[in-house]
């Protein structure tokens, strides 16, 4: 299995759904109008980082066309990692931010004279990991940018980037490609690889698709199809499962629980609704309609767990809890479906 660097600008320049984006850094570089800060936005897994790696390959470039020429002096540095006018600025080891004294080292290096006498770029993915300070150090840079210097911002949740920063951006929007554009894709980077799958553990945003297929995530959906069988029987160890859930890829397992769910409701909605064929099967009125509820019930401590792998939380503890209230659902509709 041979797959792309999901942040290399070689992804982005492939990558259909960023066409538009490509075209738009194109006509600004052609026409001298490139702005001193550009704000990437989209949903995790859509290839932002790709993009910026991509827009400072280009602004730095010294033939470029429509894109990077790939064969000049700065495309050869750029690619071996060190060009000396390009700063890149995220999260380390296991922070949860970005360090102030990190963006302040950026903004110095932002006002020296470029080594090469053009552009001098600087990166920070995900600037939604800035704390206060390193946010405030950043606003005051971008309100007087020094001459020659771009900085390119990516977000996933522009909601945590301040608004004073944000406004002071030229925008541009990733969105998440349709599924049958996404599949046809990544089926050109491997054919053999069960894609659909993949895709729905993604939330549909293919590099994250790729990431899981590189972190070995292929198996990951047989093996969770198998949960809700271990659940509806009494003799499982919900302990036991949920810390199985819980080391490896556990945001992937907390998705596709969600995925199910969801569809389980689903079918369970077309099954009240005359002339759609039944979801649940056997389900008396009543019932589906306390099983539709329960579902809604797993669902929310789903969402729970969810942004609970973004903070300190026990998130064993909480499988447990979603596991057990899945199993308790299941035999309790097992139960009616019987009496």
């Amino acid at each position: 299995m041979s797959l792309p660097d999901t942040r290399s600008h070689a992804l982005a320049a492939a990558a259909p759904w960023l066409a538009t984006a490509r075209a738009r850094i194109a006509s600004a570089i052609a026409e001298r109008r490139l702005p001193h800060a550009l704000l990437i936005r989209g949903q995790q897994g859509l290839g932002k980082a790709a993009l910026a790696d991509f827009i400072a390959r280009f602004a730095l470039c010294d033939r470029p066309g429509s894109g990077p020429c790939g064969a000049c002096p700065s495309c050869v540095l750029h690619e071996a990692g060190t060009h000396p006018d390009l700063r890149r600025v995220g999260l380390v080891e296991e922070k949860k931010q970005i360090a102030v004294d990190d963006i302040r080292d950026m903004i110095t290096a932002l006002t020296l004279k470029s080594y090469r006498g053009g552009r001098k770029v600087a990166i920070i993915d995900p600037a939604d990991a800035l704390n206060p300070y390193g946010a405030n150090a950043l606003l005051k840079t971008l309100e007087e940018p020094s001459a020659g210097a771009l900085l390119i911002l990516t977000v996933a949740r522009p909601e945590r980037l301040p608004a004073t920063v944000a406004s002071r951006c030229q925008r541009i929007a990733v969105l998440r490609p349709d599924a049958e554009r996404a599949l046809a894709w990544l089926k050109a980077l491997d054919a053999e690889i069960q894609w659909p799958g993949l895709l729905a553990l993604a939330a549909g945003a293919p590099v994250a698709a790729v990431e899981l297929a590189r972190a070995g995530a292929i198996d990951l959906e047989k093996e969770m199809s198998e949960v809700p069988s271990l659940l509806a029987k009494p003799s499982t160890d919900l302990v036991a499962l949920a810390e199985h859930c819980q080391k490896r890829l556990p945001a992937e397992r907390l998705r596709w629980m969600e995925n199910w769910v969801t569809d389980r409701i689903r079918r369970g909605l077309l099954t009240a609704s005359p002339g759609h064929s039944p979801g649940n099967p056997g389900l008396p009125s009543a019932a589906r309609t306390r099983h539709i509820q329960g579902l809604y019930a797993i669902l929310d401590q789903l969402r729970v767990a969810q942004a609970a792998l973004r903070g300190p939380a026990n998130v064993t503890m909480l499988w447990e809890q979603v596991l057990g209230m899945l199993a308790r659902e299941l035999m309790t509709a097992r139960a009616d479906r019987t009496r």
